[in-house]
């Protein structure tokens, strides 16, 4: 991706991030680095990949996510806004995307990325390793020092002890089997997992 295209397109969003959920766009900074770090060991393309990264999450910007924000580690996934914002991130993408005049078959598989990203295994049916690159460095943030101080940031330091941690302790070590396909993808992961001490009981 083009230096001066990437500093237009950051611009362009870092405001938008900042309007949203806590912690956001220190998240997209984060994930975009660890996309970077996946496409130096495997082979996606990054004018797909890091778009797709700093774009992916912004669609919490623009609906009311208080029904993910209450509800349990498991069942995040059923809420309304779960869905929703995957949608009206593709849309938002799409957007941005057009506004900047970035190339229109790329942009539409951005669209296609982001509309699904939080599905892993809808990505990994794709068979598109810049799909799966994303989803990979997206759940990796959940992962390490930075993945617990992002948790504590979303939910409340409230929420790192107790019935509700260790609910999401589990789901990330299950994730840790369904989240990751590619071989840096899997130690990254074992590696972050250790790290926040996953395996420690």
């Amino acid at each position: 991706m083009d230096d001066a295209f990437e500093k237009k397109l950051m611009d362009k969003i870092e405001p938008i991030y900042k309007k949203g959920r806590d912690g956001d766009w220190d998240h997209i900074l984060r994930v975009v680095q660890l996309c970077r770090y996946l496409l130096e060991h495997e082979n996606g393309d990054e004018d797909l990949v890091l778009p797709a990264a700093y774009l992916h999450d912004l669609g919490w910007t623009a609906i009311d996510f208080s029904d993910f924000k209450k509800a349990d580690p498991k069942v995040k996934s059923d809420s309304q806004s779960f869905s929703l914002h995957m949608v009206q991130g593709a849309v938002l993408a799409g957007k941005i995307l057009s506004e900047l005049d970035y190339e229109i078959g790329k942009t539409q598989q951005i669209q296609e990325i982001i509309k699904i990203h939080d599905l892993p295994e809808k990505v990994f049916a794709m068979d598109n390793i810049s799909a799966t690159l994303v989803v990979e460095a997206d759940r990796l943030d959940r992962y390490g020092k930075t993945g617990m101080e992002r948790f504590k940031t979303m939910f409340g330091k409230d929420k790192i002890y107790g019935p509700y941690w260790e609910e999401a302790k589990q789901l990330r070590r299950d994730g840790l089997k369904e989240w990751f396909k590619t071989n840096t993808g899997v130690r990254l992961s074992q590696e972050l997992a250790a790290e926040m001490g996953l395996f420690d009981d």
